[in-house]
Formats: structure tokens, C-alpha cells, sequence
């Protein structure tokens, strides 16, 4: 994952590639926007889903097609919450054709308020995060002396186990 000025990350993803859910959370919003966002899911993280001290948002942004998860619906880690896709990226920046790939958006908040406006998910004190850091600090508040990238397999089990907090991706088993 590569960051976006300091407001996201883009994950190259085949088209139609399973996405997950970084941590246990909420489905808070979905939608469509335009040119550089398209299909969009945000999904609510508390911290006792992360084990961080703060909230998290993570913005699902390109996604294939609406997410069929109902707002209020509980996700756990590693639940496929949508597919990849270049949704919002045909034509201007990214050419005729788009570009499929995950754009991860997260935001750290002290609370769990936040209003819903249009794409966006401002909650109070909130502000952006790289999506990296949700990884560095999880590996510290283990203790870890390296960074060490949580995640599932695509058979369905979570590396190491007992983690909060997995690679929205699948990936192949050891």
C-alpha cells in the first residue's frame, strides 16, 4: 500500500477482489461519489474492536458494486465487507479504462460520534491518518520490537492468531 497525501492509502487489487474488514466495526455509510472516489463503504472501529486507545474510521473507497451490508451492521475482522473495483476512476486522471485498486481512507477520533456528510465522516477532533499507523501501534501496544502486518488467509485463518486488527486483503497461505 502506497500513501496519498497523507490521506489514504491505494491497494492495487485485481477487479472483484475480496476486501476485509480491517477490524471488528460498524457499518456507518455507504454510497456513491464522483470522479476519484466511486462506490464507497465506511466502516466505525471502537477500541475495544482494534484494542487501540482511540476510534477508528476506515473509508472502502473504487469498490466494485453497493455494498450489500445494511448500516448498523456489526463486521468482524477479516469479514469480506466488498469487493475491489475502479468504480469513480474511469476517464480524467486514470484514463479510459480506470484503474481497480482499494483506496483506504482512516481517520482517528477520541469518541465514536461522528455525522454523516455526503462522502465524508467527520467526527469530532477526528482527523486523517495513514492506514500504516494502525499497524505500527497495534504491534507496539503487543510489544513487538518490529511491525509485524496482521492478516487472514485466504483459507479464512488470522496470522498471529488472537490479533484485533488484519490487512484488508487476503492473503495466500504459508
Amino acid at each position: 500500500m502506497t500513501a496519498v497525501d497523507g490521506q489514504g492509502g491505494n491497494l492495487g487489487a485485481t477487479e472483484g477482489t475480496p476486501l476485509l474488514a480491517l477490524a471488528a466495526g460498524t457499518v456507518v455509510s455507504k454510497g456513491e461519489g464522483g470522479q476519484l472516489e466511486g462506490i464507497y463503504l465506511w466502516l466505525r472501529h471502537s477500541p475495544e474492536d482494534t484494542g487501540l486507545t482511540y476510534w477508528v474510521y476506515s473509508k472502502y473507497q473504487h469498490l466494485q458494486s453497493f455494498p450489500q451490508l445494511p448500516i448498523g451492521a456489526k463486521v468482524v475482522a477479516g469479514e469480506v465487507v466488498a469487493r475491489s473495483g475502479k468504480t469513480g476512476t474511469t476517464g480524467g486522471h486514470y484514463g479510459a479504462f480506470g484503474y481497480p485498486h482499494l483506496h483506504l481512507t482512516t481517520r482517528k477520533s477520541p469518541s465514536g460520534e461522528y455525522q454523516v456528510m455526503g462522502s465524508g465522516m467527520p467526527a469530532p477532533g477526528s482527523h486523517l491518518i495513514d492506514p500504516l499507523v494502525i499497524y505500527h501501534e497495534a504491534a507496539a501496544k503487543a510489544q513487538k520490537s518490529e511491525v509485524t502486518i496482521p492478516y487472514v488467509t485466504t483459507d479464512g485463518r488470522i496470522w498471529p492468531q488472537g490479533t484485533r486488527v488484519v490487512w484488508p486483503v487476503a492473503c495466500r497461505p504459508r
